[in-house]
């Protein structure tokens, strides 16, 4: 629109100054004039672009300050990790270490339990008659006590058990042959006190320890039954028992025996599923 103007402005001073002006002067005017807007608009057209690039600028210098927060609090979350980790490794190597430990120990106390017992038996063997009588009474004594509070569950077959190694014992005691009065009297008392610490303690089976027996006593199944590898009808089964099968008790926890098979199999069996294994001839007269 200047142009356009400035193009009727400069034909007026034509019209009035006809002679003065030539037509060469008025199109090197314009021609100048054109210069010099195109020249304005070049000055003031890269004011939009400064702008814009400065806010990218801002806007990358906030996206860096973000990677650059984000990477810091993804290796501190990295280091946390390695910290934990590293607990986790310290606390399970010192459970592995007391494990091991607790196997020595159980073997130790095992050892020294069998050799026990072996010496227990070496004396039995040479039991006398005032020897053996005074056990039998001993072991009838408790009897009487138990039988005064009775039991629930499995608790009366125990004490059916006990009983009858205890008429087993009498009866070898009566045919004169002392050392055996003595094993099974002996077999009748690891029965009492496995009833009567069982009662006494009434915890739940995982607070539960095992007890060894101080004399081990000679089992059979009375049924079909699965040797467990712990404790407990959720345990991981070895093999199945026929009945019959014969074995020893070494330990109870709770109302679980821990037995060895005659092939050298141990396991864990629930104590209503065995009977006491007495001798032939004893054992025509307890039935």
């Amino acid at each position: 629109m200047k142009l356009l103007s400035q193009a009727l402005r400069l034909h007026r001073y034509l019209k009035i100054w006809p002679g003065k002006i030539s037509a060469r002067v008025v199109f090197v005017l314009i021609g100048m004039n054109i210069a010099a807007c195109s020249h304005i608009q070049k000055v003031h057209s890269p004011a939009p672009e400064a702008a814009g690039n400065f806010h990218l600028t801002r806007e990358t210098a906030q996206f860096e300050f973000g990677c650059s927060k984000l990477q810091a609090e993804r290796e501190a979350q990295q280091q946390e990790i390695q910290r934990l980790q590293k607990l986790l490794a310290e606390k399970e190597a010192y459970i592995r270490s007391q494990e091991v430990r607790q196997q020595d120990q159980q073997k130790t106390l095992q050892e020294t339990s069998n050799r026990a017992a072996h010496a227990q038996v070496r004396l039995r063997r040479l039991a006398t008659r005032p020897a053996a009588a005074s056990t039998i009474a001993e072991v009838e004594m408790v009897m009487e006590n138990l039988k005064s509070s009775p039991f629930t569950g499995s608790k009366p077959i125990l004490q059916n058990q006990a009983q009858r190694l205890l008429n087993a014992a009498i009866s070898a005691y009566e045919g004169g042959n002392y050392a055996a009065a003595m094993d099974y009297a002996s077999q009748a008392r690891e029965f009492i006190n496995m009833m009567k610490n069982n009662r006494a303690r009434q915890i739940p089976d995982a607070h539960q320890v095992t007890v060894l027996f101080q004399v081990p006593i000679p089992l059979r199944a009375s049924a079909n039954t699965n040797l467990r590898e712990k404790p407990g009808l959720r345990a991981p089964i070895l093999g199945v028992l026929k009945k019959e099968s014969v074995m020893t008790a070494e330990a109870y926890r709770g109302e679980w025996l821990k037995i060895l098979t005659a092939d050298g199999r141990s396991g864990w069996i629930f104590s209503t599923l065995v009977e006491a294994q007495v001798a032939k001839g004893i054992e025509m007269v307890v039935k």
